[in-house]
Order: C-alpha cells, then sequence, then structure tokens
C-alpha cells in the first residue's frame, strides 16, 4: 500500500469504512494478488477454527462435538467466502450496482482478514474471560455489518446505504441453500 500501513488501513476500516474501501479499491491488486490473499485467508481461518475445535474450553457435564476434519472446513471455507463474493456482485447488479468481481473480491477479502483477527480475539477471550466472549461477538458482527454496508456502497457506487443493505439481504437469501448445503450437519 502506497503511503498507508496496513495498521492504519485496519484502524480506517472500523472509523471510516468508505475511506478505506476507496484507499483498497485504488490499490487495483492483481488477480494472482488477490487469489493468494484468498487462499490465505481460507487458511487462517481453517486454523482459527481448529483453534475453537480444540482449545475452547468444555463446560462440566457437556461433550464437545467431534471436531470437522481440516480439509473440509478449509473447502468449506473457501467456498463460503466464494459464495458470499458473488452473491455480493450478483445482488448489486441486480439493485443497479456497477462493482466488478475484482472489487468485490478485493474488499470481501480485506474483511476477511479483519474478521479472522477478530476469531483469534474471540478465541482468546473464551479461554481467558468467557463472559466477554458473547459482549465481544455481538460487537464484532455490528460493526462487520456496518463495515460491509459501506464497502458495499464503494464498490457498487450506490450513494445510499439503503441499496447497500438490499445487497446483504438479497445476498443472504441467494447464499442461504449453499450455506446449509456446506454446514457439516446441514439438510443434505
Amino acid at each position: 500500500m502506497n503511503s498507508i500501513t496496513l495498521g492504519n488501513l485496519a484502524v480506517m476500516t472500523l472509523t471510516n469504512p468508505a475511506e478505506a474501501a476507496r484507499h483498497l479499491l485504488a490499490f487495483r491488486p492483481g488477480r494472482e494478488v488477490l487469489w493468494l490473499g484468498f487462499f490465505l485467508a481460507v487458511v487462517l481461518n481453517g486454523l482459527v477454527q481448529f483453534g475453537f475445535d480444540y482449545l475452547m474450553p468444555v463446560p462440566d457435564g457437556f461433550e464437545a462435538p467431534p471436531p470437522e476434519p481440516i480439509f473440509m472446513g478449509l473447502v468449506r471455507s473457501g467456498a463460503l467466502i466464494l459464495f458470499s463474493i458473488a452473491a455480493f456482485l450478483l445482488a448489486g447488479r441486480l439493485l443497479g450496482g456497477v462493482a466488478s468481481f475484482t472489487e468485490i473480491m478485493t474488499l470481501t477479502i480485506w474483511l476477511q482478514y479483519l474478521q479472522i483477527t477478530a476469531m483469534f480475539i474471540t478465541l482468546v477471550l473464551a479461554i481467558a474471560m468467557p463472559f466477554l466472549m458473547v459482549l465481544f461477538l455481538f460487537a464484532t458482527a455490528i460493526v462487520s455489518l456496518y463495515v460491509t454496508l459501506h464497502f458495499l456502497n464503494e464498490a457498487h457506487k450506490f450513494g445510499t446505504l439503503w441499496k447497500s443493505f438490499g445487497v446483504i439481504v438479497l445476498s443472504a437469501l441467494i447464499a442461504l441453500p449453499f450455506v446449509l448445503a456446506l454446514t457439516p450437519s446441514g439438510p443434505v
């Protein structure tokens, strides 16, 4: 990144997500960089999920469910990220957006890295101070929605967050069958 560090960009993403999105979109990484970033996000997501599976304390009297095989977790994580990119792109286009696949992928991958960081903090909180974990998860969900709304608004050039909210709702409807199919205890 030219004049901005990753740490500054992370802070900017939380405090001014529209400006952060403009910086990310102006960066224009090549396809190779995007796909490398995508696969790194999938692996890091898998590592954090592995930590949840093996390090989360289990209350007395309860038995932890068997962990998902690592390969299946990686495949599921990669598929869900790709489905979210495709759903954000298609739903945005239905609502008059102009974003390209590369633009949506750039913003989604950056958001994935921030969410992986939040998941790691959640894991540490679950081990050290479990009573704070739920509050942190709630705050993370609210901030993630806020950032995603602004990212979609900048990528699709809507000019209103309401259309971005519509993209999120439509994306959820588009992706829901795929998410259910990829869930280990899902209907298939």
